[in-house]
């Protein structure tokens, strides 16, 4: 992941992807057990789980979703890669202390208490590392869904190394030693330029690494 020090300085706030409420992400907990039901479809009531995830390298990035009980990893996985990861098919991994958990367990019979902390890996080659947390349950409906994204973390603003300006490149051959973002016009005259190591600038912690354009 990119240098904190290339970041200018932005409040930890986030929008909710069920009615668009922007706020800081400490109040997004009242903010969504209110209106995550509402949003309900409608269907029977089952329990519901909702998990946090954030960067391990940088928990700026941040997303909350929901699954039902019986939904299983592999689906949260598939929603992950969706939202954050995916770019080659790479493996990836849950883990609840030195355990692998089966991407066909459910998440009801693995999670099976608030706060109880959890790890997911996405490609062990340039891996993206997460930590996740149960945040609780409830008796609610998805509908359809077996899982649903319920809010995430802003789009974090990084400058251009050369001028300041909002930066829309990131040199992925720099990406690890900072100084890596640039507008349009200074990428231009980058070293790297002419070796197209160039991505777009992405509200992922995925960013940069492995062709991943979000």
């Amino acid at each position: 992941m990119p240098s904190k020090g290339d970041l200018a300085p932005l409040s930890n706030t986030g929008k909710c992807e069920l009615c668009g409420h922007g706020a800081a992400e400490l109040k997004f907990g009242g903010h969504l057990a209110k209106c995550a039901p509402e949003h309900d479809p409608t269907g029977p009531a089952e329990l519901v789980l909702q998990l946090r995830f954030e960067s391990a390298e940088d928990p700026r990035y941040w997303i909350h979703v929901e699954a039902r009980a019986n939904t299983t990893f592999r689906q949260v996985d598939s929603l992950l890669r969706r939202v954050w990861l995916e770019c080659c098919g790479h493996m990836s991994a849950f883990r609840v202390g030195r355990e692998e958990v089966g991407m066909g367990s459910s998440v009801g019979e693995v999670f099976h208490r608030k706060r109880l902390k959890f790890e997911y890996e996405y490609d062990f080659g340039t891996t993206t590392a997460l930590k996740g947390r149960v945040i609780g349950g409830r008796e609610g409906s998805l509908g359809r869904s077996a899982v649903r994204l319920l809010a995430r973390n802003d789009p974090l603003r990084w400058p251009c190394a050369e001028c300041a300006a909002p930066a829309t490149l990131v040199c992925a051959f720099c990406i690890y030693e900072g100084g890596c973002f640039f507008c349009k016009t200074h990428a231009s005259r980058h070293s790297h330029a002419r070796e197209e190591g160039f991505l777009p600038v992405v509200n992922s912690p995925r960013m940069g690494m492995c062709g991943y354009t979000g």
